[in-house]
C-alpha cells in the first residue's frame, strides 16, 4: 500500500517534473535502436515461440488474476487462456475452444497482448512513424531520453535510461491536447532467450493519481 501511494502521487509530479524539456543529443529513431539493441540483442522477437504467465494485481473491489498467452511470431499466432475462456487467434481468424468471445474483442486481445510484451521491438513495425526529435525530461527524480510515437488514436512516449536505453516507462494520450491518458512504470527484468522482458507494469492515470493495476511477469516458458 505504502509503494502504491508513493507511485501514485508521483503522477501528479509528471507535468511539474517534465516542464523542462531539453533535446537529446539522439534521434528518436536512433534511441529506439539502442533500447531494442538492450533488449532483444539477438532479435529473438521476430519469430520468438513462447508463453508467458502472467498475474494481475487490481484494485479493490476488483479480483487479481492468473492467465497466459503463447505467441508463435514466425505464424502470427497468439493464444489467450484464463478460467473459462480459451481461444486462438492466427493472422486475423478466430478459434474458440473454451468459453465465448466475438472476433472483435479478440483480435483487439491480440493487438494489445503483442504491442505492449513486445516493446520496444515493435516499434519497428511497418508504419510506425518514430518523431525524430527525442528530449531528455525528468521523471521521479532522474533523467530519461524520451521518444514520441504518434498512431492515429493515441499518443505514445517512451522513457529510455541514458545508460542503458533499458525502457523504464511508457505512456500514452488518448487526448494529448489535454494529456489525458495513462502512465506504465516498468520494474524488473525476466530475461530469456536473450530477451530482456520488463517483469512489472503498475499502471496509473495520467491526470489524476488513481492506480489501475499490476501486469505482473511470472515466468516465460518455451513453446
Amino acid at each position: 500500500m505504502k509503494n502504491t501511494l508513493v507511485l501514485a502521487c508521483t503522477v501528479l509530479l509528471i507535468s511539474s517534473c517534465a516542464l523542462e524539456k531539453l533535446p537529446s543529443d539522439l534521434t528518436g529513431p536512433e534511441l529506439i535502436e539502442k533500447s531494442i539493441a538492450f533488449h532483444d540483442p539477438k532479435g529473438t522477437w521476430k519469430d520468438l515461440k513462447a508463453t508467458f504467465v502472467l498475474e494481475d494485481s487490481l484494485p479493490a473491489p476488483r479480483s487479481s488474476r492468473s492467465y497466459s498467452f503463447s505467441l508463435d511470431n514466425s505464424e502470427s499466432i497468439m493464444t489467450y487462456r484464463i478460467d473459462g475462456t480459451n481461444y486462438q487467434v492466427h493472422h486475423d481468424s478466430l478459434q474458440v475452444d473454451l468459453g465465448e468471445i466475438t472476433l472483435e474483442r479478440a483480435l483487439r486481445s491480440r493487438n494489445y497482448y503483442t504491442f505492449l510484451w513486445g516493446l520496444p521491438m515493435k516499434l519497428q513495425d511497418d508504419g510506425t512513424t518514430i518523431d525524430l526529435l527525442a528530449t531528455m525530461e525528468e521523471l521521479n527524480g532522474r533523467e530519461y531520453h524520451v521518444v514520441r510515437v504518434p498512431y492515429e488514436k493515441d499518443s505514445w512516449y517512451f522513457y529510455l535510461e541514458p545508460e542503458t536505453y533499458r525502457m523504464a516507462a511508457y505512456k500514452f494520450y488518448q487526448d494529448e491536447a489535454n494529456q489525458l491518458g495513462e502512465i506504465i512504470y516498468l520494474e524488473g527484468l525476466v530475461e530469456f532467450d536473450g530477451m530482456k522482458i520488463p517483469a512489472n507494469r503498475s499502471w496509473y492515470r495520467t491526470e489524476k493519481p488513481e492506480f489501475l493495476g499490476t501486469d505482473k511477469l511470472v515466468r516465460i516458458e518455451s513453446l
